[in-house]
């Protein structure tokens, strides 16, 4: 009987990984500087990995979980919770990410196909889930696009992180007070 996986060396490979793709990229990364990163061998990596890609692909996965938001029958405490546990902590960190997906989309369409199959758009349907519910329950204009609504929310964070301004939980709040006022209708 195979022994278990040892969890430790699990997360030292995601963090190694996660570490060099925002310092050299998918391209200039390699299994042999994980490995040393990570303080294990070779092997162990293969044995839970294919290749290179499906590494990065299962770290992707791996960054940013399944958001969901049980259904607390008040759509601002939702989207709150959404937008709290949604939205990366580590903006510069998210960007190195997705910058560099995007970087190797060209060589290797698969990790940003992956990025976004997984991670990005089951993420963004549970939002506008949230706020098609709210409009349902007539908590939000029933003007309020509900993609655009979206894009607005995460607009504003993108370009904060963009700007290496800060995105920290004061910021969040406000950011989402000012943007419920903007599509519910008590801010009509």
């Amino acid at each position: 009987m195979p022994r278990p996986r040892d969890p430790n060396v699990d997360e030292a490979i995601v963090a190694a990984t996660v570490a060099l793709l925002g310092e050299r990229g998918f391209g200039a990364m390699t299994m042999e500087a994980v490995a040393e990163r990570a303080v294990v061998g070779k092997p162990a990596i293969y044995r839970r990995f294919a290749d290179k890609v499906a590494l990065v692909e299962a770290v992707i996965r791996s960054q940013l979980p399944e958001l969901e938001v049980p259904d607390r029958g008040d759509t601002r405490a939702e989207l709150w919770e959404s937008v709290r546990k949604g939205l990366p902590a580590d903006g510069p960190g998210y960007l190195r990410l997705i910058g560099g997906l995007v970087a190797e989309e060209l060589r290797h369409p698969e990790l940003i196909a992956a990025f976004r199959e997984h991670v990005l758009l089951p993420r963004r349907a549970v939002v506008v889930a949230l706020i098609e519910r709210g409009k349902e329950r007539g908590d939000i204009a029933t003007a309020v696009d509900p993609v655009a609504a979206l894009d607005t929310m995460a607009g504003s964070y993108l370009a904060r992180a963009f700007a290496g301004l800060d995105i920290g939980p004061s910021w969040r709040r406000r950011a989402f007070e000012s943007w419920w006022d903007t599509i519910s209708l008590a801010g009509s």
